[in-house]
Formats: structure tokens, C-alpha cells, sequence
């Protein structure tokens, strides 16, 4: 008896249309799934930003602890050259708290008695501090200016430099002085740390705990300032000097809300309204999606919307160094939650869930 052969069957493969259904469905797999670990990389990075802030809380505090102050911004010095002499800027407050963030071989380094930005002290300057980098802000890790001769100011010593993506708390409004004259309208400035002023027959001194009548935790120290999109626009080694303590580098503003101008053009767009720096460099931001991380005087940290309660900046009227801010009408619009987190001393009641 014969037995019939097996029946081979032919497997089936794909065809061209269930491929590019199967190749159609881990496309959208990929565009969903991707969003969701950009999310969770940029969480990733916020969390690692206030820590960061956190770090600098602890360091203020501790400086307060030691000098019963907070650190002061810009503030002038005698020259090494010409002792007669008043140099207009010395360091600001991440050189003078580095001594509290375990970078007490830098700030031993620095010599006090003469301008910061001469040879001497080029060391200082050109040490980069990893707790002043956010992660988000990605240009700024590691950058390091080399410096070239000419950049010293009392000398022709290359000037190297680090950068920050943070900056204190100067008050909604900013008053700098004109030269080196005694400047009466340092007493209107009302945020935590700000330039301090001449040295002789002056009456102002760095903040305290005690002037802080706001309460530390109503009252903003440090936030968010990206070096990242002012560097692109402009200069990558001009924005964000960590060891200066002038407005738009280690210091900032809330007249405008966070964020607000989306690109350095925009911030050219309409007039300047401070003494020292620009619109965009005065104006906390960051990378992070819809706000700022914000480090409060009591060494909290709290994440404050774009969309904040504000005043209206474009009814901020600056009339020059020389004379006090007005509104566009002549008054001054009434604060908003953010600058009223920013003031010391205004007397305002702020609930957290305003921001």
C-alpha cells in the first residue's frame, strides 16, 4: 500500500500593508511613550535644581549665622592701584557664600582687599561651582571663559570665568548708583540682596534677619536666571557671571513675572527699565516647563507659575538713576503676589496657594 506523501504547506509571510501597519503602530507607540521620559528626564532635572537651591539656602543661612547679615550684592572698594579710588564693582553674593558650600579652598583664595576682577584673584573667578549649574540649562555646565589679556580691570591680567543659572533677589524695583557719589535711593531698594553702596557716609548695610518684617518665608532669596538663552542672542561669555554681584548677573528683578520675555529680541523690543543690565538678564527664568523654582529666605523651595498674580511691567515707569520709579499714570500700580513675595518689608499678607 502506498502512503501518499506529506502535504507540505507554504507558511504565509507578511504582506507589505501588515507590515507598515505593524511599522504605523510602534510609530505611535514611540510618540507616546517618548513625551512621557522627556517628562520624567525634565522632572528629573527640576528635582536636582532644587536641590541646588536648597544647597544655597543652607550656605545663606549659615552666612547669616556667621555675619549676622545676608550677603550684599555689587558694592564698591578701594582701588589696588590708586587707593583714592573707589572701584565700582567688588563680588557678589555666590563668591561670598562659596566659603559655606564646602569651596572654602576658593574663597580662601580671594583677596578681599583689592577689586575681584584684577590678576590677583583670576583663580576665584575662573573656578566653576557645580550647585550653581541647573541641569536644565545645559549650557552653562562647565563652561569655562579661558580669558585674555586686557580683561583684568586694575591690570592687563586674563580674567577667566564661570557662570550661573541663579540669581538673588533684588526687589521688584532696582536703584543703583550714578559714580561713585553717596546715592539716596539705595534706602528704596526692597529686596534681599542689592548693591549697598559707597563706603563713606553711607547708612545702608546688608540685610538681616530682623528687616525681613515679611516674614522668611513670605520673602524670595534666590530663583532661577538661565544663562542659556541670553548667551545664544548675545555673547556666551557675557551673561551670568557667577562672581558678579551686578544686576542681571547673580542678582535679578521681579518687575516683570517669570519668564515673561520668551527670546532676548523680545526683551529689545521695548524700553529698558533698569540701571544695571538689561530687561531679559533682570528677569528670573528657566528651562523648566510653565515657571521658576524660587528659593525662599527660609531655605524652602517653591516652584512659582509663569502665570503668577502680577502688576502690569508695562505701566512701570523708569525715569533714570537719578530719580524714582513711577507708574505710567504717576503712581505705582499696586503689587502683585510675585512682587510682593519679593519685597522685604512691604507688609503684605501672601497665602502659599497665591502661588
Amino acid at each position: 500500500m502506498l502512503i501518499p506523501p506529506p502535504v507540505r504547506r507554504h507558511r504565509r509571510g507578511f504582506t507589505l500593508i501588515e507590515l507598515l501597519v505593524v511599522i504605523a503602530i510602534i510609530a505611535v507607540l514611540i510618540a507616546l511613550l517618548l513625551p512621557a521620559v522627556q517628562a520624567a528626564r525634565e522632572a528629573a532635572r527640576r528635582a536636582q535644581c532644587t536641590n541646588n537651591l536648597k544647597q544655597l539656602g543652607l550656605a545663606a543661612h549659615n552666612y547669616v549665622s556667621v555675619n549676622e547679615t545676608f550677603p550684599m550684592g555689587d558694592f564698591f572698594s578701594r582701588s589696588a592701584v590708586n587707593p583714592a579710588n573707589l572701584i565700582r564693582q567688588q563680588f557678589g553674593p555666590w563668591v561670598a557664600l562659596s566659603q559655606f558650600l564646602e569651596q572654602g579652598a576658593a574663597y580662601n583664595s580671594l583677596n578681599t582687599s583689592i577689586c575681584i576682577y584684577v590678576g590677583q584673584n583670576a583663580t576665584v573667578n575662573g573656578i566653576g561651582l557645580s550647585v550653581l549649574w541647573c541641569p536644565s540649562d545645559a549650557g552653562v555646565i562647565g563652561l569655562r571663559y579661558p580669558g585674555k589679556a586686557g580683561d583684568g580691570w586694575d591690570d592687563n591680567a586674563p580674567l577667566p570665568m564661570t557662570f550661573s543659572s541663579y540669581a538673588t533677589n533684588l526687589g521688584a524695583l532696582y536703584y543703583y548708583p550714578r559714580g561713585d557719589t553717596n546715592f539716596a535711593f539705595l534706602n528704596s531698594n526692597t529686596g534681599v540682596v542689592y548693591h549697598v553702596g559707597h563706603p563713606l557716609g553711607t547708612s545702608i548695610s546688608p540685610v538681616k534677619l530682623a528687616s525681613i518684617t515679611d516674614g522668611t518665608s513670605n520673602t524670595l532669596f534666590a530663583g532661577d536666571h538661565a544663562y542659556g538663552e541670553v548667551a545664544k542672542a548675545t555673547n556666551p561669555f557675557g551673561p551670568n557671571w557667577w562672581s558678579s554681584g551686578l544686576g542681571g548677573d547673580t542678582t535679578a528683578s521681579t518687575l516683570y513675572p517669570p519668564n515673561f520675555f520668551k527670546t532676548w529680541a523680545a526683551s529689545q523690543a521695548v524700553p529698558n527699565k533698569f540701571p544695571s543690565g538689561e530687561n531679559y538678564t533682570n528677569t528670573f527664568n528657566s528651562y523648566h516647563a510653565g515657571g521658576c523654582n524660587f528659593l525662599l529666605c527660609d531655605g524652602s523651595v517653591r516652584f512659582i507659575k509663569n502665570t503668577v498674580n502680577s502688576w502690569n511691567p508695562f505701566q512701570i515707569q523708569y525715569n533714570g538713576r537719578t530719580a524714582l520709579y513711577t507708574g505710567a499714570g504717576g503712581a505705582l500700580p499696586p503689587p502683585g503676589v510675585y512682587q510682593a513675595l519679593s519685597t522685604r518689608n512691604g507688609g503684605e499678607v501672601i497665602s502659599s496657594d497665591a502661588y
